[in-house]
């Protein structure tokens, strides 16, 4: 993973992972996302089933997004981003205090492995604080939200593995393409049931986004959001 790509999925929260479902009943953002922010901006800018979320949260989201628009452009999109910022940070808020209700952890071998390959990257001190406060993060803000991300990971891996493939789908899908599941083998294409539980995963794999969509929808539809922004 390099250092860009892992510094997305730090503050874009999930971004890379997928696009949520849509709320079952339209928050005010989705109405109208680029109608103006409110002056001043709340400090509390969105509840989720009561937790709150604060501007400070989503601040580092949105810079990053507004950086990737042109200058002239920036004032009259500013809304729309943060507002999208929020989106996403409630849809990862979801996905947090469903994995903490189920028991889920984040592997802390793989948290330590994430923040020490940022830190590498930043080996001088005064480049790792600099790094740190153009994101408006410490170390403590940075490592806790590497867990949070590990966490929801856990969960959405947990999700698909308990994915339900029947015969037919499995079946269809080695069918489309024996070879795939050969492996190193030379020669005729394998039995499928020598490599069921194979194309079974791959079936999973394919339908990631679907079972990540449904899950953010099934979090959606039961929670108690508010957005104030």
């Amino acid at each position: 993973m390099t250092s860009t790509r892992a510094v997305v999925l730090v503050l874009g929260l999930l971004l890379a992972a997928c696009s949520g479902a849509p709320t079952p009943s339209p928050s005010p953002a989705s109405r109208d996302p680029r109608r103006p922010l409110p002056s001043p901006v709340p400090e509390v800018v969105a509840r989720v089933n009561g937790q709150p979320i604060r501007i400070g949260q989503i601040l580092p989201i949105a810079k990053s997004e507004l950086e990737k628009v042109s200058v002239p452009d920036r004032d009259r999109m500013k809304p729309e981003i943060v507002r999208r910022a929020l989106e996403q940070y409630v849809e990862r808020e979801l996905l947090l205090q469903e994995a903490l209700a189920r028991g889920i952890q984040a592997d802390s071998r793989e948290v330590d492995w994430a923040y020490d390959q940022l830190r590498r990257e930043h080996a001088d001190d005064r480049a790792w604080d600099e790094f740190l406060a153009a994101r408006g993060m410490d170390t403590q803000v940075l490592k806790a939200e590497l867990r949070a991300q590990h966490t929801v990971t856990a969960l959405v891996e947990q999700e698909v593995k308990a994915f339900p493939v029947s015969e037919a789908a499995a079946r269809a899908a080695f069918e489309a393409d024996p070879k795939a599941f050969a492996g190193e083998a030379q020669g005729a294409p394998p039995a499928f049931e020598a490599v069921r539980a194979e194309v079974e995963a791959a079936v999973r794999q394919g339908q990631r986004q679907a079972i990540y969509d449904a899950l953010v929808g099934r979090l959606r539809g039961k929670a108690r959001i508010e957005i104030l922004l």
